[in-house]
C-alpha cells in the first residue's frame, strides 16, 4: 500500500525505511504479531512469531511519516 498523498498537507510522500542497528548490521524494521515477551538478557522472543518488513512512507512537504507492514 503506497499512500498516494499525505492525509496532513496533501503533498506527495515518498518511500523509504526506518533503520534498524544491531551488532554492526543495518536492518530493516519489523513488525511481530502479539504483545513482547521477555527473551534472555533484556532482548524480545520473536522465534515462531509471524513478522513482516515495515516500510515508512515520508511526506515531501511537512515530513509526515506513515508506516505500514508489508
Amino acid at each position: 500500500m503506497v499512500p498516494a498523498e499525505c492525509p496532513k498537507c496533501r503533498a506527495r510522500m515518498e518511500e523509504g525505511f526506518i533503520k534498524d542497528i544491531t551488532h554492526g548490521a543495518v536492518l530493516v524494521s519489523k513488525w511481530v504479531e502479539g504483545a513482547p515477551e521477555k527473551g534472555l538478557l533484556r532482548s524480545v522472543k520473536t522465534s515462531k512469531k509471524r513478522q513482516l518488513n515495515v516500510a515508512t512512507y515520508r511526506c515531501t512537504r511537512c515530513g509526515y511519516l506513515e508506516s505500514y507492514a508489508e
